[in-house]
């Protein structure tokens, strides 16, 4: 595996904290592995305009702007 290291400020240190207890994450990487994963998917799933619809509680729709 690759060994990769950045700076990050407080605020995204304390979103990933978040993150990692929310899903129960042994470490930061494995909560940024998932983003990467996430964002993956965002991008196949990315329309013409740059957006991503995300559907939720059943059919109201969100679109996201990715791009």
């Amino acid at each position: 595996m690759a060994l990769t290291s950045f700076n990050i400020d407080e605020r995204t240190d304390r979103t990933l904290e978040e993150l990692k207890a929310h899903f129960g994450a042994s470490s930061k990487a494995e909560i940024v592995r998932k983003a990467v994963a996430f964002l993956k998917v965002a991008k196949d799933a990315e329309q013409p305009d740059g957006s991503v619809i995300i559907k939720k509680d059943g059919n109201e729709e969100v679109r996201v702007i990715v791009k």
